[in-house]
């Protein structure tokens, strides 16, 4: 057996290399996807936002006002003319954040005065989600403001630290994900391609003539899968390291799981082969798979997004729990939970495998 298994593994790995093509996306596909979203993550992670500013005021204290906001770092204020007609402007600029300070800003600050209140006014675009944030940033130092006017004293204060490890940064959160993505398409594309090519070229009649098996044949393309897998994940590592400083390391738990999973995905483009019958449908085919799969499993979107009904679909999927295995392992360091995780990704490979085996029948093909 174990003979017949290497040298179908001699066979994939030469006419791995004789397909340039099929080098050139395993490789870069998982490069593109962490240079496109590391870029896209790590431009998020300590960027500040746009707060157009008209001040009505003029004044000292709403100057100082204002410099306590830009001193907060997480804005960046653009000051629009009190004597432009606002709402025009925000019209012809397409404006996200608008804070308004109003003309009795520093009336209100006088002791004694009638009437020693003063309303900020924000118009904010619902749809924008730094809308939330930027609001959030200057109620922060009006509550603040109001505090030190009112001579009260800070008796609850709030502290913030990350939720992993210090060193951790968004990019870290993603590359599992990326791992988890990249080992269900290589493995489910390359098994459906294989599959309706073999069978269109008559190769698995020719295959039932020789001592290998299906299920020796399946284990081969598993281990071969299980190389091209580690490879992509080396690519997305390196590249992580050098490019955005990750602090990632595979453990015990996640290489298991990349283990697992590769047998897992590999049986199930077995059995999504064995139902096409034309080569130029495999590619749809595989894509009707996994593409919704890529965004219902909490890849790029954290579940508690998802409303109720969409998140039990979610809960079905094996590329949940493989996402969410190499995040509890390599991020969370939440070995309990990632050993879970992977033993329900162990369910689904165990039953996948069995079900490859069983619906591919070499001699009809």
């Amino acid at each position: 057996m174990t003979n017949r298994v290497i040298v179908a593994l001699k066979g994939e790995a030469k006419g791995f290399y004789r397909n340039k093509s099929t080098m050139f996306w395993t490789i870069a596909f998982p490069l593109l996807l962490i240079l496109l979203f590391g870029a896209i993550f790590s431009a998020s992670d300590g960027g500040t936002y746009d707060l157009y500013v008209q001040d009505l005021s003029d004044s000292q204290a709403s100057h100082q006002f204002l410099e306590a906001v830009n001193h907060t770092g997480s804005v960046n204020l653009k000051y629009i003319d009190k004597e432009a007609d606002l709402d025009q402007y925000i019209k012809d600029h397409s404006l996200g954040a608008v804070l308004i300070v109003p003309a009795n800003f520093q009336a209100a600050f006088i002791p004694g005065a009638a009437n020693n209140t003063t309303q900020l006014a924000m118009r904010l675009d619902p749809s924008q989600s730094s809308s939330n944030i930027v609001f959030s940033i200057v109620s922060a130092i009006a509550n603040q403001a109001n505090l030190a006017l009112s001579n009260g004293g800070n008796i609850i204060t709030m502290g913030r630290a990350d939720i992993t490890s210090s060193g951790f940064n968004y990019i870290d959160f993603f590359i599992p994900g990326v791992i988890a993505l990249t080992t269900m398409t290589t493995t489910i594309f390359w098994m459906v391609s294989v599959m309706t090519r073999y069978r269109n070229n008559g190769i698995f009649k020719k295959l039932t003539t020789t001592p290998i098996t299906r299920m020796e044949w399946l284990l081969s393309q598993i281990l071969w899968q299980l190389f091209v897998v580690f490879l992509s994940v080396a690519v997305i590592m390196i590249v992580g390291m050098l490019a955005f400083n990750t602090q990632m390391t595979l453990n015990p738990v996640a290489i298991i799981t990349i283990i697992l999973s590769s047998a897992l995905f590999s049986s199930m483009g077995m059995i999504i082969a064995r139902f096409i019958k034309e080569e130029e449908a495999a590619s749809a085919a595989a894509n009707a798979i996994t593409f919704p799969m890529m965004f219902l499993a909490g890849i790029f979107f954290p579940l508690s997004m998802f409303p109720t009904w969409l998140a039990s679909i979610a809960n079905v999927l094996p590329l949940t729990y493989v996402g969410n295995a190499l995040r509890d392992s390599m991020v969370y360091d939440n070995i309990a939970s990632a050993t879970n995780n992977m033993l329900v990704v162990a369910g689904f490979a165990i039953v996948m495998f069995i079900a490859g085996i069983v619906f591919s029948k070499w001699k009809t093909e």
